[in-house]
């Protein structure tokens, strides 16, 4: 009787142990999906900044009556754009703030921040809408006698689990002011 116990005891303990190892698995499985959603999500950012979609309001300034956000082309649609956007910094993805902040380097901030993001469509990821956020923070190329710009892409992926969120961020160039290529300079994945 005494072996029988040990027995279903040990057996207990070995189910406990395979579930335990279970949850950790697709807790680690759902992150991971996470990353990969949002490293699919910085080709999407790009195309939209050479203008490769269809949204062709992204691209013109418009008229001062106007008051959508534009990807700018040069230094006075640049200014126009930041007029446009104060008191925010960002709508419809496209950010122009006025300098490098401290908090956009932590990923709480861009978390409570998807109002002002370019949500990414149903079509574009395979976990459904509202999954999948971009910004894109446009700054002035520094010692550049042309008018170009580099863009700072922050992309935040939820998972199927609640607790499964990653934010990435990026550096991106354009190889020429109207060139639709470019080069990576850096991503990480933000932390609080």
């Amino acid at each position: 009787m005494v072996m029988l116990a040990l027995a279903s005891l040990a057996a207990l303990l070995a189910l406990r142990h395979l579930w335990v190892n279970e949850q950790l698995l697709n807790a680690e499985t759902d992150q991971l999906r996470t990353l990969h959603k949002a490293h699919a999500a910085l080709p999407l950012a790009v195309a939209d900044i050479v203008g490769a979609s269809n949204n062709s309001t992204r691209h013109i300034a418009g008229d001062l009556t106007q008051t959508h956000a534009f990807f700018p082309s040069s230094m006075a649609e640049y200014s126009t754009l930041r007029q446009r956007l104060l008191p925010n910094t960002c709508n419809a993805g496209i950010c122009a703030p006025n300098a490098l902040q401290p908090s956009a380097a932590k990923a709480s901030y861009w978390k409570t921040q998807t109002t002002t993001a370019l949500a990414i469509p149903a079509t574009q990821t395979p976990y459904g809408d509202n999954t999948a956020w971009y910004w894109v923070e446009i700054f002035p190329q520094a010692n550049s006698s042309q008018d170009n710009f580099i863009y700072r892409i922050t992309v935040l992926a939820n998972g199927v689990m609640p607790s499964s969120t990653t934010v990435l961020q990026a550096v991106w160039a354009r190889t020429s002011v109207t060139s639709p290529t470019g080069q990576w300079h850096s991503w990480h994945v933000l932390h609080d």
